[in-house]
């Protein structure tokens, strides 16, 4: 025969009866632990997070009910005793630590089921270095106990206050048969009305360690003194730095970081009250070379660390320069100078950042963290174009002269000319010197203009090279525009007449119709049919504007030219303003050839002959 054990799962009380408290036991009751998340290191002025992970250690141990009641209550929510509940936490500071957040609230925290709480702590500049305790409260609510329980009635047996709902059996196995022993459940339901519970409130003081350190090597701008701060140039910078850390900064160099388009240079250190722990060989003066940022093979007194890497510097960051300055004790300055290129127009303040790379106490490479200060920048030098003159003619040298007005003061100011062609620049650059804000200066310049040029403006470049410190630079470049001007003309005036057959001297006035004075000006008519020359230039010398010259040239028509007007060119060849040959455009000098004249000179030689005859033969008849 079979033995059975009964059990009673999950009873609830079906009569409508009050149930007066009664005692319930359980151990490992509801708990609070706490452990850091990250670290509780902080240094002096320190303003930073903590974060606690708090958590309910609570286990389900033994659990002991006073009667079926409470057993049907509790025993299928057994969480329920080991939650606790409405969690306050308030992190209490002291005299060197303050804590600036509030309580902070948890409406129920079930067991192993840590949660993490965020305080900001501020730690004092005065707090010394060691250790602090810091007390968190804790307070908490945890079930004591069933209060009241009332049920409505069993509506199938008011007499029984349990509703039947299910009854198994399970036999034990062994070796794969059943056994004779066996578990027999049986489970009931029942209506709940109305319940109470009691709490117990627990309060607890949790200790909560701080560890202040020394505070590590913080730079801190004392000073700072620009010269020649201008966009597009070059200037200095001298910054003078303090150590306000706790700690020593050993083999110290200072990293000047700058946004884009500025770029530093180091020109030298020099430390106020620091010992002399430059390396050996590393004079005084050679400071002013710069280091590169790479690796620290060739970091003095950092020899021996090859192949470690300098720490990597912000993104905002894209140049620095590095200069050696030794050791570096708390309460010490250094200052610094550098050259600052700046590839930047506009005015404004910019940031600089400035941070200490060095050795700590234990040989490893360390940085500062990086202070931030700004430099006020002028905005790049500018130029005004007040005018431009051009005497360039086509297929000719000429002058291009630019007036200029600057928008600052300049240093050792040249101005650059470019063109393309049909142009070309012979003379690019026009040195003027120094130059006063707001002053008006000129530079000229050769340009040639090619024989394919027309008489238009043609666009060019107006670019001003200036010196600051020691490096040129170049402002935007200007367009301007260079006026070509048309070739000389000249103009011929007269019509000379010739017969046909005949050979004469014909005589032309020619006029400087131009804006220059030609020298040594010589003038060619081209000789086409039906004249023939042996003699087709004529010399002109000097001819200013509007001033006229007459020509002359030896000329033979064939006898069978027809009778009419001819136009032969006629070119001028003369010296231009540049002393340079030019030959102007041909003009036409116009001719009229006339008929041929009669041989009047037969004729009287016959004429005169026939006298003489006449005249003999009468003499001779009055003599005989």
């Amino acid at each position: 025969m079979r033995r059975m054990f009964i059990a009673l799962l999950a009873m609830v009380l079906l009569a409508a009866i009050v149930v007066p408290a009664y005692a319930l036991d359980y151990e490992e009751k509801p708990d609070i632990a706490v452990s850091f998340y990250g670290s509780n290191y902080f240094e002096r002025g320190d303003q930073k997070t903590l974060t606690l992970v708090v958590y309910n250690n609570a286990t389900r141990e033994k659990v002991e009910y006073d009667n079926m009641d409470e057993a049907g209550f509790f025993g299928q929510n057994e969480d329920m005793l080991f939650t606790a509940y409405d969690v306050k936490f308030t992190l209490e500071g002291n005299d060197c630590i303050e804590v600036k957040t509030p309580t902070q609230s948890i409406p129920a925290l079930p067991p192993m089921q840590p949660t993490t709480l965020n305080f900001i702590v501020k730690i004092s500049d005065d707090a010394k270095a060691g250790k602090y305790e810091l007390n968190l409260k804790a307070t908490f609510y945890r079930i004591d106990g069933l209060k009241t329980l009332e049920t409505y009635p069993n509506p199938f047996n008011p007499s029984e206050p349990y509703i039947p709902v299910q009854q198994q059996i399970q036999y034990e196995i062994v070796n794969g048969q059943e056994t004779g022993n066996g578990t027999k459940t049986y489970v009931y339901q029942s209506i709940l009305k109305k319940y109470e519970i009691d709490y117990i409130k627990v309060t607890k003081t949790i200790p909560i360690a701080i560890y202040v350190e020394e505070k590590s090597v913080v730079l801190e701008v004392v000073s700072v003194q620009s010269e020649d701060l201008i966009g597009k140039g070059k200037g200095k910078v001298t910054v003078e730095v303090k150590n306000v850390g706790d700690k020593v900064a050993k083999s110290a160099y200072l990293v000047l970081d700058t946004p884009s388009g500025i770029e530093p240079q180091g020109l030298g250190l020099q430390s106020q009250g620091m010992s002399s722990a430059m390396p050996a060989g590393m004079m005084p003066g050679m400071s002013s070379m710069p280091m590169g940022m790479g690796m620290l093979m060739g970091l003095p007194g950092m020899g021996g660390m090859q192949g470690a890497q300098l720490p990597t510097t912000s993104p905002l960051s894209t140049t620095k320069a590095a200069y050696y300055v030794g050791d570096l004790k708390p309460g010490e300055t250094a200052t610094a100078t550098f050259y600052i290129k700046f590839d930047v127009k506009d005015e404004g303040v910019y940031p600089l950042h400035i941070k200490a790379v060095y050795l700590d106490e234990y040989g490893r490479l360390t940085e500062s963290e990086s202070t931030t200060f700004g430099i006020h920048v002028k905005a790049a030098p500018s130029f005004d174009v007040v005018d431009v003159k051009s005497s360039v003619f086509v297929n000719a040298k000429g002058d291009v002269t630019v007036k200029l007005r600057p928008s600052t003061d300049l240093k050792d100011a040249s101005v650059i000319l470019t063109a393309k062609q049909p142009l070309s620049v012979l003379s690019a650059e026009y040195y003027v010197g120094d130059v006063r804000a707001g002053e008006e200066f000129a530079a000229v310049f050769k340009v040639k203009a090619g024989d394919e040029a027309k008489p238009v403006t043609y666009p060019a470049e107006i670019t001003v090279k200036y010196r600051t410190m020691d490096e040129y630079f170049e402002s935007d470049p200007v367009t301007i525009g260079v006026k070509v001007n048309p070739k000389i003309k000249f103009e011929v005036y007269g019509t000379p007449k010739i017969a046909a057959g005949s050979e004469k001297v014909v005589t032309f006035t020619i006029k400087n119709v131009g804006n220059f004075t030609v020298r040594e000006a010589t003038a060619r008519l081209t000789i086409t049919d039906p004249f023939s020359s042996s003699d087709d230039t004529a010399y002109i010398g000097t001819l200013k504007p509007r001033q006229t010259a007459e020509v002359k040239f030896k000329l033979s028509v064939d006898a069978d030219a027809t009778p009419k007007k001819y136009g032969l060119n006629l070119e001028v060849k003369y010296k231009d303003l540049e002393d340079e040959w030019a030959i102007s455009e041909p003009t036409k000098a116009v001719i009229e050839v006339t008929p041929p004249q009669p041989p009047y000179g037969a004729i009287a030689l016959v004429a005169i002959i026939a006298i003489v005859a006449v005249a003999y033969y009468y003499l001779r008849r009055r003599r005989k």
